[in-house]
């Protein structure tokens, strides 16, 4: 039995179910929750996180690869509160974001690693939570040398614990190129690792040519713009998700939207967090995708990545 670690615990593979691919859940800043407590309300920050993913739940969401880091506001007591209170699987991220803390830059790609590690075999902080997946990002600015520094790590954990690395990435500059490149020079195990936002882009070829290096692909920030003008809208990413069906890599897919319930935000009805299940899938399905295709994206592929195995069942 192949397990997955969530913020309730492991729970098998097999139970995983309807999975997005990179999303937030509830998102407190550090900074201002230990210093500055006055400003923000964690009680209705986890209160509306609770709602969102609760009706998320009942709209047939089993599970999400929550993406949040330390730099990004990561709070795995209030994603363990809202699974409990939501019935949804949350896996949580160790690694870092783009913020990369300056006590970081001079230390040794394995001392990082080293703590990278220690949340996914120990846990983080003092919770007992355990990180199922590692978190790490690049942007329009490239890879900076800190950002590489965090790369190597995150590919030194891979390799040491089996755990899987999702990416944040500018794909319109194709910045992934340079991800894979450094994650291919570490040895790292291509098949445990996902490119994120890479629906930000309708260029096919690129997205076949990071394939290629043997990595998941994660198209998500669904909806995007809705004007389409600087990154893609919905119904471009549906477009760019159906020409990679059309070319064989639906077993390397996995859609999502990177949304984040906050207080003060938007609030879609339904939730954002059913985006896909809601428009985007169903005008997948009416282009002629089959049902099975999009089981593997939102099931299967999901399953595959955050536990080594492939195939049907884990």
């Amino acid at each position: 039995m192949t397990q997955i670690e969530t913020v309730l615990g492991p729970i098998d593979a097999n139970d995983l179910g309807f999975t997005l691919s990179h999303e937030h859940v509830a998102i407190t800043p550090s900074v201002i929750t230990q210093h500055y407590p006055w400003l923000i309300d964690k009680d209705a920050v986890l209160q509306r996180a609770k709602e969102e993913l609760t009706e998320a739940k009942q709209g047939g969401v089993d599970s999400l690869i929550e993406l949040s880091t330390p730099d990004l506001n990561r709070d795995v007591e209030a994603m363990r509160a809202a699974s409990e209170a939501s019935g949804v699987n949350v896996i949580c991220a160790t690694g870092i974001w783009r913020d990369v803390p300056r006590w970081m830059w001079g230390k040794d790609p394995d001392e990082i690693a080293d703590i990278f590690v220690r949340e996914i075999e120990v846990g983080i902080a003092d919770t007992g939570i355990k990180a199922g997946v590692i978190k790490v990002a690049n942007d329009a600015e490239g890879v900076t040398p800190e950002g590489e520094l965090i790369l190597r790590a995150a590919a030194r954990t891979a390799k040491r614990t089996g755990t899987p690395i999702s990416t944040h990435h500018w794909a319109p500059l194709e910045v992934g190129r340079r991800q894979a490149e450094i994650f291919q020079e570490e040895d790292a195990p291509m098949d445990r690792i996902c490119i994120g936002h890479t629906a930000d882009t309708v260029n096919a070829d690129y997205i076949e040519d990071l394939l290629n290096t043997g990595v998941y692909i994660s198209m998500d920030r669904y909806p995007g713009p809705e004007d389409g003008a600087e990154r893609p809208n919905w119904v471009a990413r549906n477009a760019t998700v159906k020409e990679l069906i059309n070319r064989g890599w639906s077993h390397k897919l996995m859609l999502g939207h990177d949304y984040a319930a906050f207080p003060g935000s938007p609030r879609d009805y339904p939730t954002r967090y059913l985006f896909l299940s809601t428009t985007a899938i169903p005008a997948l399905l009416a282009d002629g995708v089959p049902q099975e295709t999009i089981d593997q994206m939102m099931i299967t592929v999901p399953r595959a990545f955050l536990s080594g195995l492939s195939g049907e069942s884990a």
